[in-house]
C-alpha cells in the first residue's frame, strides 16, 4: 500500500489535515490507549485491552466498544449517584470513546481507498509486463505492494494447483521454497479442501485458523506458519487457470473480509491482463507465420519463374551448359563449371552486382521484392563458393574472361 495517501480526521479536540497514513494510525492508536486508561481510572474497572496485548484498528475499536458499554452501564446503575463530577466525567468520557471510535473509522476508510487505489496501480504496472512468464514472477510482488507479507501464484491443473511464484517480503529463501514445497506436493481441489470452494463458486475465499484445519494445505501451512489467509480464483477466457493466494496484512497480521475482497479484486483485473498478454502472443506468433508462409510462397514464384522449365531446349551435346543473355557488350555463349549452376534470375543478379547496384536498385530493375533479391543473393554466394558479394563479383569476371566467344 502506497505510503503518500493523505489520512484527514474532525473531532472536538482538533480540526484538519493530521499525518499522512502510517502517522495517523499510529495517533489514533494512542488516542484509543489514552482513553481506555481513562475509562480504568474514573469507573474504576480493568484496564480492558486485547488479549494478546497488541493494539491495532480492529482490537482498537473493539476495545472502545467494550469500554463504551461499561461506561454506559455505570451511568445506568448509578444514575442518582453520578450526578456530581463523576458522572459529568463519565459523560465525558464516553463522548470521547465515541471520537475515538469515529476516528478509526476515518482511519479504515482511508486505509481502504487507498488499498483499492493501490490495486489500480499494481493493475497499470502488469499491462507493461511482455509475456506469460513475466506475468507470473511479478503478480505475487504486486500483491505484496498491496500490503501483505506473503503471496503464492499457482496454476490449475485439472484437480490440482501448482505452486509457479512466490514472494515474501524480506524473506527470497522462503519465497523459493513455497514455490518448490508446492511444486512438488500439489494442492488438491475435492469436496473437503478449501480451493474447491474458490473453483466452484469463482470467487475468492477467507479462511480461519489454518493450523487447526486438516483440509488446508499441510506442507505450506507447516512451512510458513500460515493462520489465516485469502485465496482468489485466476480467471482467463472464463475459465479457471490459477490460484492467488495471500496471508499476514503487514497491519493487522490477519486477514479480514476486506482483504479478501481486495485479493479478489487484483485476481479480477489480473485475469484480464493474463488474456491480453496471451492474445498479444498468440497474435504475434501468427503473424510471424504468416512473414514466413508469405516469404515461402514468394521464393517458391520465384524459383519457378528462374528455372528452364519454360527454357528452350538445350541440344544434347551442350545438356550441361545453359545460355545466359549476358551484358550488352558481351555476345551470346554458354557457360560451364559454377556459373552454370545458376538460375537465369540469379545470373541477371549477380551481373546488376557486378554493375555495383544495390539490393533495392536490383529489386527495382528486376520488378521483384528486396527480400528476394537478399535470398538469390544468398544462393549465388553459396553456388560459387564466394564469403561476400565483391568475391562473387570478382569470381564472376575472372570466368566471364575465361569461357571462350563463339
Amino acid at each position: 500500500m502506497d505510503n503518500d495517501v493523505q489520512s484527514y480526521r474532525t473531532d472536538d479536540r482538533e480540526t484538519g489535515p493530521l499525518y499522512c497514513e502510517l502517522e495517523t494510525t499510529g495517533h489514533v492508536l494512542r488516542r484509543s490507549r489514552e482513553v481506555l486508561e481513562l475509562v480504568s481510572t474514573i469507573a474504576k474497572a480493568p484496564y480492558i485491552a486485547p488479549a494478546d496485548g497488541t493494539l491495532d484498528l480492529h482490537s482498537a475499536d473493539s476495545a472502545l466498544r467494550a469500554a463504551e458499554q461499561l461506561v454506559v452501564r455505570r451511568l445506568t446503575e448509578h444514575e442518582n449517584s453520578f450526578a456530581g463530577t463523576l458522572g459529568t466525567q463519565l459523560t465525558g468520557v464516553l463522548r470521547q470513546l465515541g471520537s475515538v471510535r469515529l476516528s478509526i473509522r476515518d482511519v479504515e476508510l482511508a486505509d481502504r481507498s487507498a488499498a483499492i487505489t493501490g490495486v489500480h496501480k499494481a493493475l497499470q504496472r502488469l499491462r507493461s509486463v511482455s509475456s506469460i512468464g513475466e506475468l507470473v514472477e511479478q503478480a505475487p510482488i504486486e500483491i505484496c505492494r498491496l500490503g501483505y507479507n506473503r503471496a503464492l501464484l499457482s496454476r490449475l491443473c485439472g484437480s490440482t494447483w501448482i505452486a509457479r511464484s512466490a514472494f515474501v517480503r524480506g524473506d527470497a529463501r522462503l519465497a523459493d521454497a513455497m514455490v518448490q514445497v508446492g511444486g512438488a506436493a500439489p494442492g488438491r481441489l475435492d469436496r473437503e479442501h478449501p480451493e474447491t470452494d474458490l473453483v466452484r463458486r469463482r470467487a475468492p475465499i477467507l479462511v480461519h485458523g489454518a493450523q487447526d484445519n486438516p483440509h488446508v494445505h499441510h506442507e505450506l501451512k507447516t512451512l510458513m506458519n500460515t493462520q489465516d489467509y485469502v485465496a482468489a480464483p485466476l480467471i482467463a477466457r472464463g475459465d479457471v487457470v490459477g490460484v492467488l493466494h495471500a496471508d499476514e496484512n503487514s497491519k493487522t497480521g490477519t486477514m479480514g473480509d476486506f482483504d479478501r475482497d481486495l485479493i479478489g479484486l487484483f485476481a479480477e483485473g489480473l485475469g484480464f491482463v493474463f488474456e491480453r498478454i496471451v492474445l498479444h502472443e498468440q497474435l504475434t506468433s501468427l503473424k510471424s507465420r504468416l512473414q514466413d508462409d508469405a516469404r515461402s510462397v514468394s521464393e517458391l514464384i520465384d524459383g519457378f519463374v528462374d528455372s528452364d522449365v519454360l527454357t528452350p531446349a538445350v541440344p544434347p551435346e551442350a545438356s550441361d551448359t545453359i545460355w545466359v543473355l549476358p551484358p550488352p557488350s558481351v555476345p551470346l555463349y554458354p557457360l560451364k563449371g559454377p556459373l552454370a549452376d545458376l538460375t537465369r534470375r540469379e545470373l541477371e543478379v549477380l551481373r546488376h552486382l557486378a554493375n555495383g547496384e544495390s539490393n533495392t536498385e536490383i529489386a527495382a530493375n528486376l520488378f521483384i521484392a528486396a527480400g528476394t533479391v537478399k535470398t538469390h543473393v544468398k544462393n549465388l554466394l553459396r553456388k560459387l563458393g564466394a564469403a561476400n558479394r565483391a568475391e562473387a563479383v570478382s569470381r564472376y569476371h575472372g570466368l566471364i574472361t575465361q569461357t571462350p566467344h563463339r
